[in-house]
Order: structure tokens, then C-alpha cells, then sequence
């Protein structure tokens, strides 16, 4: 697996020229060593002491750019990219976090250090919700120097400030750099959760003429200071759907989210249009009011002790029809798709594990692997989504082979003929997945193509030792 992923990876980084031949030779060396096992260490990943100092020097070096980095990977985002037609950009803000002392960081919740990376990642519009790239990475750090001033200070400062020194505006302006991108006849539809409701986001997106579905607050009012639950109340409801619920457990609840049992839910939803008025917080918006399209989604008869299932969504798009509402509800819900991306990049690349000691060397780091996170969630997606598809176009042959030999040795057997799912359900048993625990998790999985990785290794080195004698 670690050949295959080698070489999709590589891609993803051609034509990224860093300004020296050398520096473009060392890139394409540590993504091969870097594709092996991504969870792994750096000191792990690398084959000597030499590589290890090579990709530190690498990764401080101040000539090396993540922009630069990631353009391959956009191009080939956008080369994914249907020619005419509309692709879902999924907009969401992570934050990673780093233990000891490392030079450039802020303060995070928790008295944590680390920083923030404003994320849009391309999603297909159809129910596959295929994985595309990253279209644009914003890391930001939290500043604090504001601790010292009084709420009515604050308050002034942010009045003053301009629309582009607000963290807030990180989701418009990634929105509008990505939709400046995008190929003649492709469409973007943007989505935003909660954080992006925002009236000067809702002003700038509007303005410019994107589209978009973001996720209200729970406290938002209309123009006239009335609740939007309340406002699309005088709409008549109707039967949505019936949705499975995911159980989340304590550890999983947090903040907003709390504990839930996993069940069915039957969902109505209310659809109508909702003015808003310009806050005096915004004041660099340029329209006064604004006009959007908003669809509730509610559970009317929770079961007791049950938090319902209920989203406000405010939209660009047409809402009159049960068919366009459940496009509207259908592009929210793909949104999941990023915070399985985020898993990715936190557990499949272990990117937190990290010992770079400057934020300039973690950003760097980020961008390579930004795409290994992509290939990861697209290898998962494949499995999941299109389970029958012919494991050869994943695998090699060998590949296939050596796995279904290791597999031998723990008593599983892989069909003769095995598809996508069933060569990463493989993967994922290498690593202590049991069959009936459900789809594996990003650490068992990762662990699972190390331990594939290694066996290949020694496996070629055989196949190597055997031509030569």
C-alpha cells in the first residue's frame, strides 16, 4: 500500500518548483519516506540519520513556502473538478495543538499552545460526496493582547478594526480566493457551520454573487429582533425524513454537543424567507440589509431525555419546493466529510506528534501533509462508498498477495477475488480491527499500513536478495 500511496502522492505534488533544483529533489524524497506509514515519527519515517537532517533542514528552510507546497495539490483538486456543474466547498477551522516550548505559537483553550488552520476542502455534489483536495489552508494564531482592556475597550477595538483584521472575515475571504479559482462552468455552493454566520460573511457572499449554506446560531433573530424558529413558525411543516442517529458518548460530547443514544429520528422542516439587518459590530458590510432563504429542521417528539435534532440553516438557494429543500439539508450534511478530513490529519498523519520547534516549520510541515490527509480519507471513501470496485485498481498484484499471506498467519482469509473493501478491511485487521466492531478508525488503520508497510519492505528486500542470486 505504501508503494501506491507513494506514487498518487507524488502527483499531488507535481509541478511545485521551490526556486532549487536540490530542494525539489529533497521534496519528492521525503514524500516517498513520508507516504510509508504517515502516523509514524519523522526519526521513524526517515531511512537514516542523513534523511532525518535533510528533512529538518527542509522543513527551515525560509525558501520553502506551504503556498508553494500546495499548489500541485490544488491544480490537481481542480483538475478533479467536473467541467461544468457545481462542486460543495466545505469551510471549517481546526486547531492544533503541541506540547512544549515552540517558538511562534498562541494560546488555545485550556492554557494549550498551538494555532488554527481555516480549511476549504472541494466535495462532489452528488450523494458520493467524494473527497476532491484542498482548495486553500489559512493557518492564523490567537493573539492576547487584549487581556489588559476593559469589555467597552474591546468592544471599540473591534469597531475600529478593519473587516480584514478580524478572524472572523477568514471565511468569506478563503470563499471568494477559492471561487476565483474555479474552472469556466464549475459552480462552487459553499458550506459553513455555525461560525460563519456572520452579516458581513452573508454581505461579502452575497455581493459577490456565491452561494452558500451556513448553519444559523441558535440565538438568531431577524430584522425585526424576532427568533427565526419563531418567524418560520407561521410556515406550515411537513414530514421531512427519517435519519439514523450515531450514538456520542461522554467522551465524544462536547461543548454544544452533548451525549445521545443512537436512534431513529423523524424530521420535519419549515422553509421560508428571513430579513436581516445590519449590526452595529458590522459596519465595513456594505449591504444595509440582506434577504436569504432559511430552512428549519426539526425533531418535534424527541424520546425522552433527549436532546432533538434541530438545524437553521440560512442559504442563497431556493427553498420553496420539498425537492430543493432537501438539496439544501443534503449539501449541510456533507459537511461531516471535513471533520473526517481533520481526523486525518490529526490521527492517520499524526500531524500533533510533530517535534518542530517553530510555527513556520509546523506550517510547512502541514502542507505536506494536507494532500496525504486527502489520499487517506479518499482511500476510506473508496472502501466505504464504492466497496465493490476491483481491489487491483488500488493494489498491486504483489501487494495483494503479501497481504493475503500476512492475513494467513492471523487466521483471515481474503477472498480470491477481493474488492477495495475488502483489502482495507485487510489493512485495518493488520492493525487489531475485528470484523464486527464496525467500519475501522483512523489509528487502526494507520496502524495497519505500518504494519503492511514493514512486512512490504522486508518482502522486497527478499524479492531483491533472490534476483541478484
Amino acid at each position: 500500500m505504501g508503494e501506491l500511496d507513494s506514487r498518487v502522492l507524488l502527483t499531488e505534488f507535481e509541478g511545485v518548483r521551490l526556486g532549487d533544483a536540490r530542494l525539489d529533489r529533497r521534496l519528492r524524497r521525503v514524500l516517498t519516506q513520508l507516504s510509508v506509514a504517515p502516523s509514524d515519527s519523522f526519526p521513524e519515517q526517515m531511512e537514516s540519520e542523513a534523511d532525518q537532517e535533510a528533512l529538518y533542514r527542509f522543513l527551515n528552510n525560509a525558501n520553502v513556502t506551504a503556498d508553494a507546497l500546495l499548489k500541485g495539490h490544488r491544480e490537481r483538486t481542480l483538475a478533479r473538478m467536473p467541467r461544468k456543474g457545481v462542486v460543495r466547498i466545505l469551510h471549517d477551522t481546526t486547531e492544533f495543538t503541541f506540547e512544549g516550548e515552540r517558538e511562534g505559537l498562541g494560546g488555545l483553550k485550556g492554557n494549550k499552545k498551538g494555532f488554527l488552520a481555516h480549511v476549504a476542502l472541494a466535495l462532489s455534489a452528488d450523494e458520493q460526496r467524494e473527497p476532491l483536495g484542498v482548495m486553500g489552508v489559512r493557518p492564523f494564531v490567537y493573539q492576547h493582547d487584549r487581556a489588559h482592556l476593559t469589555n467597552s475597550q474591546k468592544v471599540l477595538r473591534l469597531l475600529r478594526a478593519p473587516r480584514v483584521k478580524k478572524k472572523s472575515s477568514r471565511w468569506e475571504r478563503l470563499a471568494l480566493d477559492v471561487s476565483a479559482m474555479l474552472p469556466e462552468g464549475v459552480d462552487a455552493l459553499h458550506v459553513m457551520d455555525q461560525e460563519g454566520d456572520d452579516y458581513s460573511v452573508f454581505s461579502a457572499l452575497i455581493e459577490k454573487g456565491l452561494r452558500f449554506v451556513v448553519r444559523a446560531e441558535t440565538g438568531r433573530r431577524n430584522a425585526d429582533k424576532i427568533p427565526l424558529d419563531t418567524v418560520l413558525a407561521q410556515e406550515p411543516g411537513r414530514i421531512f425524513r427519517q435519519v439514523s442517529i450515531s450514538a456520542r458518548s461522554e467522551k465524544q460530547a462536547k461543548g454544544k454537543r452533548p451525549a445521545r443514544a443512537e436512534r431513529v429520528a423523524e424530521l420535519h422542516v419549515r422553509s421560508g424567507t428571513v430579513s436581516l439587518r445590519q449590526p452595529p459590530t458590522a459596519t465595513e458590510a456594505s449591504l444595509s440589509q440582506l434577504s436569504l432563504q432559511a430552512v428549519h429542521v426539526f425533531e418535534p417528539w424527541p424520546p425522552a431525555g433527549e436532546e432533538p435534532i434541530e438545524w437553521m440553516l440560512l442559504t442563497s438557494e431556493p427553498a420553496d419546493t420539498l425537492q430543493q429543500i432537501e438539496a439544501i439539508v443534503d449539501h449541510y450534511r456533507a459537511r461531516w466529510v471535513i471533520e473526517e478530513y481533520f481526523k486525518a490529519l490529526k490521527t492517520g498523519c499524526a500531524f500533533e506528534k510533530r517535534q518542530l520547534t517553530t510555527l513556520d516549520g509546523l506550517t510547512r510541515a502541514l502542507a505536506l501533509f494536507v494532500p496525504m490527509a486527502w489520499l487517506l480519507l479518499t482511500l476510506r471513501n473508496v472502501a466505504r462508498d464504492q466497496p465493490d470496485r476491483d481491489g487491483l485498481e488500488v493494489f498491486t498484484a504483489e501487494q495483494i498477495r503479501l497481504l493475503r499471506a500476512l492475513l494467513e498467519k492471523r487466521r483471515r482469509r481474503l477472498v480470491e477475488s477481493p474488492t477495495v473493501r475488502d483489502l482495507m478491511l485487510g489493512i485495518a485487521g493488520l492493525g487489531g480491527h475485528i470484523k464486527n466492531n464496525g467500519d475501522p478508525g483512523w489509528l487502526v488503520l494507520g496502524r495497519g499500513f505500518r504494519r503492511f508497510a514493514d512486512a512490504e519492505e522486508v518482502w522486497n528486500l527478499s524479492i531483491k536478495r533472490t534476483d541478484q542470486s
